[in-house]
């Protein structure tokens, strides 16, 4: 429940407000917060991990990305339209939210998917008109690619950014994940 970093942070700032609450209260609120506070931050080391965070953002906003290279990402194939895009959305079948973790292009038959980054053929999967790939581009980010009918890498296989993993059906999912889950593509699509 706790694995996405949004939500953890909510739970630390909602905790630092009750804290923070209590510590204005009568001193026996006082006396039972100021230990716990004292354990937190020195035993999970948070001052120094906020500290690294606050300077990682930092960064990432003073480094521009790439107009090209391997490090930008690509639309893995040319496509009709988008059938679904990630995030939530009201199914009316079931009548409740849903979260839909990937994008759903409706593509032209035998369209050539390619990788939205280089990387390492991670696993070839399924049949029939049902292949999936997953590319692992580095230690914290993977994509995976469903509703291959022709597969034409290996596994293990390095690949660059122009080579063709395989042939799409009439449409192609794809999913983008780093270590917290999925990341929404939507931006490659817009």
């Amino acid at each position: 429940m706790l694995g996405s970093f949004k939500v953890r942070m909510l739970v630390v700032v909602v905790i630092a407000t009750l804290a923070g609450l209590a510590m204005q209260s009568d001193n026996r609120s006082h006396d039972l917060v100021r230990p716990v506070i004292s354990f937190v931050l020195r035993d999970y080391q948070v001052e120094e991990k906020v500290a690294v965070y606050l300077e990682n953002l930092r960064q990432e906003q003073r480094e521009e990305l790439p107009v090209s290279g391997d490090a930008t990402l690509q639309q893995p194939c040319e496509f009709i339209e988008v059938e679904h895009f990630y995030g939530w959305y009201w199914d009316a079948g079931e009548g409740k939210q849903e979260f839909f973790p990937g994008v759903s292009l409706k593509v032209k038959e035998n369209t050539l998917v390619r990788p939205v980054m280089a990387g390492k053929v991670a696993s070839i999967s399924g049949g029939g008109k049902k292949r999936t790939i997953r590319i692992q581009h580095n230690e914290d980010f993977a994509s995976l690619y469903q509703g291959l009918q022709e597969v034409l890498v290996e596994e293990n296989q390095v690949v660059d950014k122009g080579q063709a993993l395989g042939k799409a059906g009439k449409s192609l999912y794809l999913e983008l994940h780093n270590l917290e889950g999925p990341v929404s593509p939507n931006a490659l699509f817009e």
